[in-house]
C-alpha cells in the first residue's frame, strides 16, 4: 500500500503564517498608500492655500470691491496686476487671478494679469465649489481638476476681505494638473517603496515554503533579516525629516531588543517592527498635515475641520461656542526694523500665548499674523477670563530677555446665539469687528511716528 505524505506541524503552522504574512502586506500595503496619498494631499492643499491667503492679504478689499470695468486699465488697474503678477513670477502657479460674485451664484473675472491670454473683466469663471467656499469666506481647494479654455488644473481660492469684514472678492490661483500629480508622486515614494518591497518579500516567503521547509527556514529568516535592515534604511531616510521623532513621540532611547524563543516568534518580531515604523510614518504625516510648522498649533486645515464641524452642530441644534480672534500688531513693522527672525520669534510668542489660555488643540493660525481659538461650552464670563489670561502671557513673554521687539496682540471675542446665528460666520465675523476694535485702541496708543 502507497504511504500517504504528511505534513509535518511546523510545516504547516509555516504555511499558515506565510499566507497570513502575504496577505497583510498586501492590504497593509494598499492602506498605507492610501492613507500617505490622503495625508499627502492636504500637505500640498496647505501649500496651495498658504499662496493665495498671502496673496489675498497683499490687496485691499475696499478698492477690490469698488472696481468696475471702467477702471480697466487706470493705475489702479495696474497695480493690482502686478501684485498678483509677483506671486505668479515666484511661486509653481500657472495662473493668478481676481474674481467676484458679480450676482448670486455667477462669478466673473476681475484683473487677471496674464500676459498672453487673460480673462477678460467680467468673462464668467468655471464654478466650482472651492470657489463657492471662497466667496463665502473660507479659503478651500478644488478637490478634482478642472479644465477650461487655459488648460486643466487644480485651483486655491481665498477670499479678499473689505475693512468691514465681508467679502469683496477671492483670488484664485491655478495649479497645474501634471504637477499636482507629480507632487503626491514624489511624495508618497518613500511609503510606496517600502509597502511594495514588503509585498515582494510576501511573496518570496510563499516561494520558499512550497519547497523544503525544514532546511530552508534558516535561509528565511536571514533574509527577513536583509529586509529589515533595508527597512532601517528606509526608515532612516523618512526620519531624516527635521521634527520627526519629536511629532511622533521618538526619544533618543535605544530600542529594546526581545529576545525570540524560535524562528517563528523571531519572524513575528520583525514583522512588527516594520509595521509599527510604517504606522509612526503615518502620525507623523498627519501632524504636518494639520499642524503649522512655525507655531506648532492648528493650520488652515484643522481649522476649517473645525469649522465643517461646527456648521454641522448647527444644523442639527447642538451647538454651543465661542471663538477669539486674535491679530499681532505691527509684524510688518518688526519684520521691516529686526528682520524676519525677529518677527517668527513674535508669531512663535503669540502662539504660545494663546495656547497657553486655550489650549494647542483649540488654537489656529489662520493667516501670517492671524489666530483663532474656538472652546465649546465656555460658562458665561470666562471668555473675559481667558483673553486676560492671554494678556498676562503676552506681558510675561515681554519680560523676557532677549527679545528685540514687544509682542503686542489685538482681540475680541464672540459667543454663539441660539436662534440667532445661522453660521459660523456670523460669530467670526462679530469677533472679528470685536479685534479691529481693541486694534484701533491700539493704534490710538501708539506714538504717530510709529503709526
Amino acid at each position: 500500500m502507497k504511504k500517504q505524505h504528511r505534513f509535518s506541524l511546523t510545516t504547516r503552522y509555516v504555511v499558515i503564517v506565510g499566507l497570513l504574512l502575504f496577505a497583510a502586506n498586501i492590504v497593509l500595503g494598499i492602506v498605507m498608500l492610501n492613507q500617505s496619498k490622503a495625508m499627502m494631499t492636504m500637505m500640498i492643499h496647505k501649500n496651495m492655500l498658504d499662496i493665495s491667503n498671502t496673496a489675498a492679504d497683499f490687496l485691499d478689499g475696499d478698492v477690490m470691491a469698488a472696481l468696475t470695468e471702467e477702471d480697466v486699465g487706470t493705475p489702479v488697474f495696474r497695480d493690482i496686476a502686478d501684485k498678483l503678477t509677483v506671486f505668479q513670477n515666484n511661486a509653481d502657479i500657472e495662473f493668478i487671478y481676481a474674481v467676484k460674485e458679480d450676482y448670486p451664484g455667477h462669478y466673473v473675472f476681475t484683473v487677471d494679469p496674464d500676459p498672453v491670454d487673460p480673462g477678460d473683466f467680467g468673462e464668467e469663471i468655471v464654478i466650482t465649489q472651492a470657489l463657492i467656499d471662497a466667496a463665502d469666506g473660507v479659503a478651500s481647494v478644488d478637490s478634482a481638476p478642472q479644465a477650461d479654455r487655459w488648460g486643466n488644473f487644480y485651483s486655491a481660492y481665498s477670499p479678499i476681505f473689505d475693512s468691514a469684514g465681508q467679502v469683496a472678492g477671492v483670488v484664485g490661483l491655478d495649479f497645474s494638473a501634471a504637477w499636482y500629480d507629480e507632487q503626491l508622486q514624489k511624495s508618497t515614494l518613500s511609503i510606496s517603496v517600502i509597502s511594495i518591497l514588503s509585498v515582494l518579500i510576501g511573496g518570496f516567503v510563499m516561494i520558499l515554503i512550497t519547497g523544503k521547509v525544514r532546511r530552508r527556514f534558516r535561509d528565511l529568516d536571514r533574509e527577513l533579516l536583509d529586509l529589515s535592515k533595508n527597512v532601517d534604511a528606509l526608515t532612516e531616510e523618512i526620519t531624516s525629516n527635521p521634527g520627526y521623532r519629536e511629532s511622533v513621540g521618538m526619544g533618543a532611547e535605544p530600542a529594546v531588543v526581545y529576545a525570540a524563543q524560535d524562528e517563528l516568534e523571531s519572524l513575528g518580531v520583525k514583522i512588527h517592527s516594520m509595521r509599527q515604523e510604517l504606522e509612526r510614518y503615518l502620525v507623523y504625516v498627519h501632524a504636518q498635515a494639520y499642524t503649522d510648522n512655525l507655531t506648532r498649533v492648528g493650520n488652515t486645515n484643522a481649522y476649517q475641520e473645525a469649522v465643517r464641524s461646527i456648521t454641522e452642530e448647527i444644523a442639527h441644534g447642538s451647538a454651543n461656542f465661542s471663538a477669539a480672534v486674535f491679530d499681532i500688531d505691527n509684524l510688518k513693522i518688526v519684520n521691516d526694523e529686526h528682520g524676519h527672525a525677529c518677527g517668527d520669534q513674535i508669531i512663535r510668542g503669540a502662539a504660545r500665548a494663546i495656547a497657553s489660555a486655550f489650549g494647542r488643540e483649540n488654537t489656529y493660525r489662520i493667516g501670517g499674523d492671524e489666530f483663532i481659538a474656538i472652546c465649546h461650552g465656555l460658562p458665561e464670563g470666562e471668555m473675559q477670563a481667558r483673553l486676560l489670561a492671554v494678556t498676562e502671557a503676552i506681558d510675561a513673554f515681554n519680560s523676557e530677555p532677549g527679545h528685540a521687539a514687544k509682542l503686542s496682540v489685538s482681540m475680541g471675542s464672540a459667543a454663539y446665539l441660539a436662534g440667532a446665528d445661522a453660521s459660523f460666520r456670523e460669530v467670526f465675523v462679530r469677533a472679528d469687528e470685536a479685534m479691529y476694535e481693541n486694534k484701533g485702541e491700539h493704534h490710538k496708543a501708539m506714538p504717530a511716528r510709529r503709526r
